[in-house]
């Protein structure tokens, strides 16, 4: 996802790497969403990845303002000091793009993961809370239970989408990324491609809570959005 975000992120403004935080953005990614008839074709994932998978947790100071790079050159990241976590993060942590996943890993951590060692002060801390959230916060599981599931032509509404972040996660406010896509006939598709749910910043539990109100943002709320099934992958993933 690092190419697809990319312009995204620098709408945000970075803060000091000594700067605080105030929460964590607990960012999901629906690949589908995020590759079909994009510029930069995607890499083949495994066939049982079908579902949301983990972007990043970034501390967060406000909806436009976040630390980052807080270790600068001096951040090395190296995957022996978490070989328990490696299975579940290729499974729930894995790069729609080449490189590799220890690349992207390895761009978490260093980007945002030294910037909350106060809370998690290691490698390890820090995936292992993001791979504990993904299992407590299950986005598939509460879009499923929504109704919100996978179609070419089936639009949502995003007063759905809040309502299922609502029941599933108790919080009346997530954070949404969207792209855009031309139909066959011409029109405009919307694609919620990311999904936020804060997290408390709190060393003994982290919790969702809601997510501060963005000024701008690149969903457009009063138009439904679309969530593609993996299927539309197959023809394009291996295009270059």
């Amino acid at each position: 996802m690092l190419a697809v975000c990319f312009a995204l992120l620098l709408a945000q403004s970075l803060v000091s790497a000594d700067d605080t935080y105030n929460y964590f953005d607990f960012v999901r990614q629906w690949s589908p969403n995020s590759c079909y008839k994009s510029s930069r074709p995607c890499k083949a994932l495994p066939a049982e990845i079908n579902y949301w998978t983990i972007h990043g947790l970034w501390p967060s100071k406000d909806a436009t303002h976040y630390p980052a790079d807080c270790a600068g050159s001096s951040c090395h990241f190296n995957t022996t000091t978490i070989p328990d976590l490696l299975d579940e993060m290729h499974l729930r942590w894995p790069t729609d793009y080449s490189g590799g996943d220890t690349k992207f890993w390895s761009h978490e951590y260093c980007k945002h993961g030294t910037c909350c060692t106060d809370i998690l002060p290691d490698i390890h801390h820090y995936f292992s809370a993001a791979l504990k959230l993904n299992r407590q916060l299950d986005v598939d599981k509460a879009l499923q239970s929504a109704g919100i599931l996978p179609s070419l032509d089936k639009p949502y509404t995003f007063e759905q989408l809040n309502s299922a972040m609502k029941e599933s996660f108790g919080v009346s406010q997530a954070t949404y990324w969207c792209r855009y896509i031309k139909a066959s006939n011409g029109e405009s598709k919307q694609l919620v491609f990311q999904i936020s749910v804060c997290i408390t910043k709190d060393p003994n539990s982290l919790q969702p809570r809601d997510c501060p109100v963005a000024k701008g943002h690149s969903c457009d709320y009063n138009h439904p959005f679309y969530l593609l099934p993996f299927s539309v992958l197959e023809n394009e993933i291996f295009e270059s």
